[in-house]
């Protein structure tokens, strides 16, 4: 279709969360034909209907991906014409959120993009790609002290984000080129004006101040944005930059530290522009599960996937923490007996009578 639309008034940021890209798309909105909103996960909902992984629905995502594939293939002129669906999907949304701001190009923030990247490559050729870089080990040191604090295994709704995400995101650079463009936090908060004014003549935009004295531009409304610290400044600081070095102070985040070097691929790291000994150096290297420390393993894993072993160490964590080391172990036997009889009594209800 000559007029279908592929982008031409899109940005996009791509990063993991926890890298800045808050305060990049307020940076970005001083520009008066710039305009943004929280986070808004727009296009995820269209883009995993025709994957059978990684969603879950009460109507049973995998079934729903089946009939929409088995429709595009045997009823329609195929893939091609879900690209076209999405495509008029996201114009409606976009092109209306740029008429109520006056804007002429949306910026939209999502870290969780990152996911569906080649997808988004794919349909919006003529967008525009930032890829927001910080080191990952100051993204894992910045989600332990904002959300996850002392409910470890919260780190779970992270692990995509820490594991998966770094590769995501250099793939996308390499796939898009010279087309790429790499804004790096570091540099950002060091050097904002003329980080700023190289990304404007990237994008094609006009630099002005407003984009470094943030204050007087509007904060996106909604609850999904930054609620941890851009509100506290109106411009970039950086002070953040080797904040993450204090994990090695903290046994339990120097544990977590450890386990998440290890499971990084320093090639990706390389490719990032990161030192894996760099951190090697800071975080050390030391037993996999120290003892009266949460275990990674767990911290990085659903908790309705645990062994029993498993369920059984989590309870002990939080129990000793409250009652001390024996009373402590006497709980958790005791909360895992309860929870064991009480899946029992579930699926003994299932068996037909």
């Amino acid at each position: 279709m000559a007029d279908e639309y592929l982008g031409e008034n899109l940005i996009f940021i791509i990063s993991q969360p926890r890298s800045g890209s808050t305060l990049l798309q307020r940076m970005l909105s001083g520009n008066k034909d710039i305009k943004a909103s929280a986070e808004t996960w727009l296009m995820l909902h269209p883009l995993y209907a025709v994957r059978s992984e990684g969603i879950v629905t009460d109507y049973g995502a995998r079934w729903a991906a089946l009939a929409l594939n088995e429709f595009l293939e045997h009823y329609t002129d195929g893939a091609s014409v879900h690209d076209s669906a999405v495509r008029s999907w996201a114009r409606v949304f976009y092109e209306n959120a740029l008429e109520n701001g006056n804007g002429r190009i949306f910026v939209d923030k999502t870290p969780r993009y990152a996911m569906i990247l080649p997808e988004l490559l794919r349909l919006f050729p003529k967008a525009r790609f930032i890829f927001l870089l910080r080191n990952p080990m100051a993204v894992l040191y910045s989600e332990l002290n904002s959300f996850v604090k002392d409910d470890f295994n919260m780190l779970f709704e992270f692990r995509t984000d820490l594991l998966d995400t770094p590769r995501q995101i250099l793939n996308g650079i390499k796939q898009l080129g010279d087309a790429a463009i790499i804004v790096r936090y570091e540099a950002l908060v060091a050097n904002p004006e003329l980080e700023m004014k190289r990304l404007c003549s990237g994008l094609g935009v006009e630099y002005c101040e407003a984009m470094i004295d943030y204050g007087a531009t509007p904060a996106a409304k909604g609850f999904m944005t930054d609620r941890v610290g851009i509100g506290k400044r109106t411009r970039p600081v950086a002070d953040s930059i080797d904040k993450w070095r204090g994990i090695a102070n903290d046994p339990q985040q120097q544990h977590f530290a450890q386990q998440y070097l290890m499971e990084l691929d320093s090639d990706v790291l390389a490719g990032l522009g990161y030192d894996h000994d760099d951190m090697l150096a800071v975080v050390g290297s030391g037993k996999v599960d120290p003892p009266g420390l949460y275990p990674w393993r767990l911290a990085i894993n659903r908790y309705a996937d645990f062994s029993m072993r498993d369920r059984f160490t989590h309870r002990c964590y939080r129990r000793r923490k409250e009652k001390g080391a024996v009373l402590g172990s006497i709980a958790a036997t005791y909360d895992l007996i309860r929870e064991t009889g009480r899946i029992l009594a579930k699926e003994c209800s299932r068996i037909p009578r």
